[in-house]
């Protein structure tokens, strides 16, 4: 793999955890068709993209449950 693939792939990672930040911190059905509007231009949205949205994800919900299960 070359050195310019690779910074593609971390671009394309650090995008999709940028995409979903920004639907989580406005979890709305608008926000989400404007981010799959955005992201499926050429019709599928590269791996790396997905890989950061759901590593975004799966990090903001053991926050939540870290936050909940001190009680």
């Amino acid at each position: 793999m070359s050195s310019d693939h690779q910074t593609q792939n971390d671009e394309d990672f650090n995008y999709g955890c940028e995409c979903a930040m920004t639907l989580l911190n406005e979890p709305t059905e608008d926000c989400l068709n404007d981010l799959i509007d955005e992201l499926d231009e050429n019709g599928m949205i590269p791996t790396e993209i997905v890989y950061g949205l759901l590593a975004t994800i799966l990090m903001s919900l053991n926050e939540d449950e870290s936050d909940n299960g001190d009680h």
